[in-house]
């Protein structure tokens, strides 16, 4: 996703989760206050990572034990990522860091023997606990940033505000303010998909938008290539017709989940799984070249 239009007064950008996540604000904003939410962001960020041993989340993956206390922000995404299950009806399963691993090697990740409901969390006013079977292990990726880039929405000063979580974006507008967006070309670095044009109305509306396909994070094997979007059903890389997705939703975090589903589910049930309250608009791109503007999305087209 590529900003384009951005009538921001501030702005601060930083590496952050594999990427870079930028926040934009308009109206009597320091940058100074925008690089106090990334501050806040790293911090989350650092509690839910997998590159990290001694992150939060990677401490839990490595406990020997089947109940494992977690903090405030990992019971946050947690939580979030059971919805997200039921949301995506269970093509979302963030219990599948071996299966990610696997794809990763380009080696065969047996499926659990039981059903996806391997997990759960029984939350207390300071700190949960985690219940799983052995062998459980969390990748949150994709469901954090969205929820991370929603999170720093909400604490961004300004009248308008974007935050960029390394593609997952999260926006508030104001009347009379306006962004552009850009989808990125899968199959052609140096083309637009797509110009997405979001305007503020009477009153400020939230946005979150959010791209998700088969073309990046790819690994090449000699048993043939393999990609990051694992399908729960099979533990292996999504089998699917699309290249990718853009969604349009209330929330990044809800983007960002329906925008994977489509991408797994491919085009034909992609387009039922979106037909849905909060989803705003879809762009699917598939591996034959066609283009589909679905539920709304022509409204936003620039």
């Amino acid at each position: 996703m590529t900003d384009l239009a951005v009538p921001a007064t501030a702005e601060a950008r930083r590496p952050m989760m594999g990427g870079e996540v930028a926040v934009h604000a308009t109206g009597d904003v320091r940058r100074a206050q925008l690089s106090a939410v990334l501050d806040r962001m790293e911090a989350w960020a650092s509690r839910l990572t997998r590159h990290d041993p001694a992150s939060e989340l990677m401490r839990c993956n490595a406990a020997p034990s089947s109940r494992v206390r977690v903090g405030p922000t990992l019971t946050a995404v947690l939580d979030w990522a059971r919805a997200a299950e039921g949301l995506s009806d269970g093509l979302v399963d963030v219990a599948m860091l071996d299966a990610r691993l696997a794809a990763e090697a380009g080696v065969e990740s047996p499926p659990p023997l039981s059903a996806s409901r391997r997990w759960s969390l029984d939350r207390g006013p300071r700190a949960s606990t985690v219940r799983r079977e052995p062998g459980v292990r969390f990748d949150l990726d994709g469901v954090a940033k969205g929820w991370l880039a929603d999170r720093a929405l909400a604490i961004t000063p300004g009248r308008s505000a974007l935050v960029d979580a390394d593609g997952d974006i999260a926006l508030r507008l104001d009347a009379g303010d306006a962004w552009g967006l850009g989808v990125a070309d899968p199959r052609d670095d140096d083309e637009l998909l797509a110009v997405l044009q979001f305007r503020g109305g009477e009153a400020p509306g939230r946005f979150g938008v959010a791209t998700s396909g088969t073309s990046v994070h790819r690994w090449a094997h000699p048993s043939g290539d393999t990609h990051h979007l694992i399908d729960p059903r099979t533990w292996r890389p999504a089998a699917t017709d699309l290249i990718q997705a853009t969604v349009v939703a209330a929330s990044a975090r809800e983007a960002e989940v329906l925008a994977k589903t489509a991408v797994i589910a491919g085009t034909a049930r992609a387009m039922a799984l979106l037909d849905r309250p909060g989803v705003l608009g879809a762009l699917l791109l598939t591996e034959r070249g066609e283009l589909h503007a679905a539920h709304g999305m022509v409204r936003w087209l620039a």
